[in-house]
């Protein structure tokens, strides 16, 4: 799989893939009746910030996207929306969006790069399907097998499982997302192993959350829900593949050994503690 050069528009579609799957995820939860989880998407200049009360160690929830430095004077702003209610956040930035002076504004304001994530990219296979281990199987979730995919995601990132309150607030993102958002099951011998996510928005497949069971790790469902999730966005006229993951880790080495590269990595500021 030949890959496109890396250029500034190519990473910033990368980047916008990125926001455009965390404002569906949020907003398709916002929009529960009484926003339960009281989540707040704001724009700030060029910068969107995710505010998730409920969850405020959610991965997906009180971050800043977007920032660069034509949005330095939003930054007071930006602190003061998660300030409101006593919220954690961090900026994710991407490479050339940082200058001395937002770097300096932010180190007045109590920020410190404390890592890096990185951006992946790829693209399908000429065929639209890789091989697969004939003990594992991946299919998309049915309808009624959506707490199932729930609570194996929790139990997957080692999560609390989710009260029939959250349970709601999520699946009406699930019926607001479609066909967007399509979840994968993964069994192991017949039984239920892992789940993954696919977002597709124009023309990119998103390979976005994917988990394993504890007892099924080292099986090779994980690589399986990769290799089936690039299959179906090949299917879907997919023509490139994105996913954001910790820098170095397992679902970093497993994207890799799919054909997918670094693009670049997001630096993560966070307050200092």
């Amino acid at each position: 799989m030949l890959l496109p050069p890396m250029t500034p528009d190519l990473a910033r579609r990368i980047e916008q893939n990125d926001i455009d799957y965390t404002t569906c995820r949020l907003d398709g939860m916002r929009q529960a009746k009484g926003n339960p989880l009281g989540i707040e998407i704001r724009q700030f200049g060029p910068a969107v910030a995710f505010r998730v009360e409920a969850w405020p160690e959610f991965w997906y929830g009180n971050k800043v996207l977007g920032l660069d430095p034509a949005g330095e004077a939003t930054l007071d702003d930006i602190v003061a929306f998660f300030g409101e209610r006593q919220l954690a956040f961090r900026f994710e930035l991407m490479p050339g969006r940082l200058n001395a002076s937002l770097g300096s504004r932010l180190h007045r304001l109590g920020f410190c790069q404390t890592g890096f994530s990185a951006a992946l990219y790829g693209v399908p296979p000429p065929k639209g399907q890789l091989a697969m281990d004939a003990s594992l199987a991946v299919r998309e979730v049915t309808p009624g097998e959506v707490d199932l995919f729930l609570d194996m995601y929790q139990d997957g990132f080692g999560l609390p499982r989710l009260d029939a309150k959250d349970k709601r607030t999520v699946r009406e993102w699930l019926d607001r997302a479609r066909p967007d958002v399509s979840l994968y099951l993964a069994r192991a011998d017949r039984m239920p192993a892992g789940v993954g996510i696919l977002f597709v928005k124009d023309e990119i497949g998103l390979l976005a959350d994917a988990a394993t069971l504890p007892d099924f790790r080292g099986s090779g469902c994980h690589e399986a829900l990769i290799r089936h999730r690039i299959t179906e966005a090949a299917r879907r006229g997919c023509e490139l593949l994105t996913s954001f993951v910790e820098f170095g880790s397992a679902s970093h080495r497993n994207l890799g050994r799919a054909g997918l590269r670094v693009a670049y990595t997001k630096a993560l500021w966070k307050k200092a503690q």
